[in-house]
């Protein structure tokens, strides 16, 4: 199975397409797992190594259990919210074929983003361009993965976007406002 979804990552991610991913789509979430989890090991131990570069510090078992619960708590709530607004707009796939889908492309794309990562100025230009390739692929794995149209599939996207803009708001909200009330706690001593 593990040989089948890297001959999948590679179809379509040298050939992006909805066809490309119906041809090799499964309805098969536990492997989609796996995998993820896989690319979230090796994205932790990555993270580790460049902590240890810069200094920063955090340990290889802090880093290796985050990359374990991390990933499988983030991907499950990304993709039942993809998978939710998927069904909203009349799609009719399974949740195992768009977990298989996203997993397809985000394990490699996670483990390129790392290690691209580690090489100051370039991995933040490349990051920012895997960032947009990932979209384009979240685009082709919604329609494949949900059954929708290519117009509803950017709206799941778009409306994902939106959510992820108003909760990273309200996080600097908040960070703000804590940060005012220890600054002002400290004025007045």
């Amino acid at each position: 199975m593990f040989q089948e979804m890297i001959n999948g990552s590679i179809a379509v991610l040298s050939k992006p397409s909805v066809s490309t991913f119906e041809e090799h789509e499964k309805d098969n979430l536990t492997w989609a797992l796996i995998y993820s989890v896989i690319a979230g090991l090796i994205n932790a131990v990555l993270a580790a190594i460049g902590s240890s570069i810069s200094g920063t510090g955090v340990g290889m078992g802090t880093a290796i259990s985050s990359g374990i619960f991390g990933t499988i708590i983030g991907l499950l709530i990304s993709w039942g919210i993809t998978f939710g607004l998927g069904r909203a707009f009349g799609g009719t796939g399974k949740f195992g074929e768009l977990a298989w889908n996203f997993s397809l492309f985000s394990a490699p794309l996670t483990i390129v983003s790392s290690v691209l990562g580690l090489i100051p100025i370039l991995g933040g230009i490349a990051a920012l361009v895997l960032v947009i390739y990932n979209f384009y692929l979240s685009y082709l794995a919604i329609q494949a993965g949900m059954n929708l149209p290519s117009q509803k599939a950017l709206y799941v996207i778009l409306i994902e976007v939106a959510i992820f803009v108003v909760i990273v708001g309200c996080i600097a909200v908040f960070a703000g406002a804590m940060l005012a009330l220890v600054m002002s706690g400290g004025a007045g001593q």
